[in-house]
C-alpha cells in the first residue's frame, strides 16, 4: 500500500490513523459483529507516528468498562499507531463504534469528533493527511482502561510491528481488573419492569 506525499485521501477512500483498540482488527470484527455491521477493512495497514501528540485514557466506556484512549495535542510527544485505506462506509461504522455524533448544525457532539492530522509511515514514505479521533469533551484525567481493553491495544500494536519501545510504554499505563465488553445497557443495574 504506498502513501504518496501529500495525499488527502486514499484510491478507495482516506486515510485513517488508528492508535487504540481500533489498532486491532480482532476488536473491530467483535464489536461490529456485536451490533450487527460490516467490519470495516482493517487490513492491511501500516505502521506510522502522529507527532505532536500524546496518549491518555481520559473517558469512561461502558462497553469496555474502563478508560479508553483519546490523543491530546503536546508539542514534543507522539503517538504510534497505523494507517488504513478506508471509505467513507467504513469510516462510518468506525462513526457508530466511537460513537461520534453530529447535532442538526453539524456540531460535534459524541464521544470523539473526527480530526484530520499529518501522520509519518513508518520506514519510507513521506506524511500523510489521515483521518482520527479525538474525544470531545473530557476531563483530563487518568481513568484506568481495563487490563482486556489494554492487551487488545497492544496486540494490535505488536501486529503492526510498533517498536518495543511503544509497546513498552503502552503497558506503563494502569489498569484494573475488568471484564470483556458489553454494550450499554447489560450489566449490574436492576432490570427495568
Amino acid at each position: 500500500m504506498p502513501l504518496q506525499a501529500g495525499a488527502a485521501s486514499a484510491a478507495s477512500g482516506m486515510w485513517y490513523f488508528a492508535y487504540g483498540s481500533n489498532l486491532n482488527s480482532k476488536a473491530v470484527v467483535e464489536w461490529s459483529r456485536h451490533f450487527g455491521h460490516k467490519p470495516p477493512p482493517m487490513k492491511p495497514g501500516r505502521p506510522a507516528v502522529l507527532d505532536n501528540y500524546r496518549l491518555s485514557f481520559p473517558i469512561f466506556s461502558e462497553y469496555w468498562g474502563g478508560g479508553i484512549g483519546d490523543i491530546v495535542y503536546d508539542p514534543g510527544k507522539y503517538v504510534m499507531g497505523a494507517v488504513f485505506d478506508l471509505s467513507d462506509t467504513d469510516l462510518a461504522i468506525l462513526d457508530l463504534k466511537v460513537q461520534r455524533k453530529l447535532d442538526t448544525g453539524g456540531k460535534e457532539i459524541g464521544v470523539y469528533r473526527r480530526i484530520e492530522v499529518d501522520v509519518a509511515p513508518l520506514g519510507k514514505g513521506k506524511p500523510v493527511k489521515a483521518i482520527t479521533y479525538q474525544g470531545v469533551s473530557v476531563e483530563r484525567y487518568h481513568i484506568p482502561p481495563t487490563q482486556h481493553y489494554m492487551d487488545l491495544v497492544i496486540q494490535g500494536a505488536y501486529s503492526f510491528g510498533l517498536s518495543m519501545m511503544w509497546i513498552s510504554y503502552l503497558q506503563s499505563f494502569s489498569t484494573q481488573q475488568g471484564r470483556k465488553p458489553r454494550p450499554p445497557g447489560t450489566g449490574d443495574a436492576d432490570p427495568r419492569l
